[in-house]
C-alpha cells in the first residue's frame, strides 16, 4: 500500500480571521472552516469553530486507524 500523507493546516492572525485548511496527497488545499474576526469570536469560538475543528481532527484520525487496522 502506498504511503498516504493528509496536510491540516491552521491560519490565524489576531483580530482578523481563523481558518482551517486540509490536503492529501499533493492534492489542492481544502478549506475546511474560515472566520473572519468582526468582534464576536468569544460566542462563536467554543460553540462552533473549535468544535468543527475538532469534530474534523476527530474524524480524521478514525478513519485513518480503521485503514491502518484493516
Amino acid at each position: 500500500m502506498a504511503e498516504k500523507v493528509r496536510l491540516i493546516r491552521l491560519s490565524w492572525e489576531n483580530d482578523i480571521s481563523f481558518e482551517m485548511q486540509t490536503k492529501c496527497d499533493g492534492g489542492s488545499w481544502i478549506t475546511i472552516v474560515k472566520m473572519d474576526e468582526n468582534g464576536c469570536l468569544q460566542q462563536l469560538w467554543e460553540a462552533g469553530i473549535a468544535s468543527v475543528c475538532r469534530k474534523y481532527f476527530e474524524g480524521q484520525i478514525n478513519t485513518i486507524g480503521a485503514e491502518m487496522k484493516a
